[in-house]
């Protein structure tokens, strides 16, 4: 495709003008709509998208494929070259092999695979047009992977980032280590990536776990799924937030629970009566008296948090992806970007159990600052620690009782 059919294809005409524009284009190369191929698709879409600016433009482009026509990778690879039409042929032939058709009804059902097709086209346009638009791919597709789980995401939540894995993982360390000094330690197995993810309640003791502006929830489900837990709260002051992160715990656990079968899943069940999960709505501590006095909890072992932490007036000129499509409440950390770290630790340590630990997501360069705060309040072996690229991410603290 050259350059001028490049700008014919313009972003804000929408999904059916970029389809347009793709007939338009294969007609210019005498290919018909029967053999078009998931090449010519990319051929035509990849330079828009780096005309816009978007990085792994390639990758993105894969990605958004595979979700519009349902393809599998390795199916990708297969048919990259072939007629998409003749893998809509086959892929429909061999649903209607495998069940159980009246009479008449596999022939009806094989002419329908060019209805599915052209659905299948119109919804990678949309996902197309939405790119070009600097939506996250995360929102798009409307999911994110973290610490190895599929976390939903929407523009009501912060898509997780890799970044924040590490706080997680710092967490999960934590409770190897104090399980190996108090004799206890039950082994724990795991990939090199993530040492923990083949093994759940890799802590000894029942945690009380209290995660803050909890977003989609991936801190504290990946935590509950990974720690021995007796009680966890995720709470944000968005109740659109808390529905995500609520649809999250019902895939990531209940759903599980469901697809264990018998004696496995009585097994299940009775093992996750002891973790009581709750998902109350506060603007941090606020609401927190009166529901840990209903519930009958006294205290938290551990308090993480990825508050907000851009400074206010750094907001508007973040990414397009952020500062347009990312909920604001959960970027804007106030006039320095500290405003949250100040409350957590004279608001926080009220709420933490003696010898609790806090463990916060930083930016790059406000770890003397959060430091500083904590030390002032009281709290003991305050220390900023490092992501995976060597820069300051994190702040693990311990309650000044």
């Amino acid at each position: 495709m050259n350059a001028g059919n490049k700008h014919e294809a313009n972003p804000t005409g929408g999904a059916s003008s970029l389809k347009k524009c793709f007939w338009d284009s294969l007609s210019k190369e005498s290919i018909s709509k029967e053999d078009f191929s998931l090449q010519d698709i990319e051929r035509f879409s990849l330079p828009l998208l780096e005309e816009a600016g978007i990085p792994e433009a390639e990758l993105d482009l894969r990605l958004l494929m595979q979700e519009a026509f349902s393809l599998e990778t390795k199916d990708y690879l297969l048919w990259k070259r072939e007629a998409l039409s003749a893998f809509y042929r086959q892929r429909e032939a061999h649903s209607v092999f495998n069940q159980k058709s009246a009479p008449g009804e596999s022939a009806d059902s094989l002419l329908c695979f060019s209805g599915a097709l052209d659905s299948a086209l119109t919804c990678f346009f949309s996902f197309l047009e939405k790119r070009l638009e600097r939506v996250p791919l995360s929102q798009i597709l409307g999911r994110q992977e973290f610490f190895g789980l599929s976390f939903l995401v929407n523009e009501n939540v912060l898509s997780p980032r890799q970044d924040t894995e590490c706080i997680v993982e710092r967490i999960l360390q934590e409770e190897k280590e104090k399980g190996k000094r108090s004799e206890k330690s039950k082994g724990i197995p795991g990939s090199s990536a993530f040492p923990f993810a083949d093994d759940a309640n890799t802590n000894e003791k029942q945690l009380s776990v209290l995660d803050l502006c909890t977003g989609s929830g991936c801190i504290g489900l990946t935590l509950l799924k990974y720690l021995n837990c007796k009680t966890m709260l995720l709470l944000d002051k968005s109740d659109k937030a808390l529905e995500v992160a609520k649809e999250n715990y019902r895939r990531l656990f209940l759903e599980e629970e469901e697809r264990i079968a018998n004696v496995e899943r009585e097994h299940l069940r009775e093992q996750k009566n002891r973790v009581s999960v709750y998902f109350p709505e506060s603007d941090l501590f606020s609401a927190l008296p009166p529901f840990m006095e209903e519930k009958g909890i006294s205290g938290f072992d551990v308090l993480v948090s990825n508050p907000p932490y851009i400074r206010s007036s750094v907001v508007p000129g973040l990414d397009e992806e952020v500062a347009l499509h990312e909920p604001r409440m959960a970027l804007d950390g106030g006039t320095d970007g500290l405003d949250f770290y100040r409350r957590i630790a004279k608001e926080g340590k009220c709420f933490l159990l003696p010898g609790g630990r806090v463990y916060l997501e930083i930016g790059y360069d406000q770890g003397e600052s959060v430091k500083s705060i904590f030390q002032k309040e009281g709290y003991r072996e305050v220390e900023v620690f490092q992501d995976y690229e060597g820069r300051d991410r994190g702040l693990y603290a311990v309650s000044p009782t």
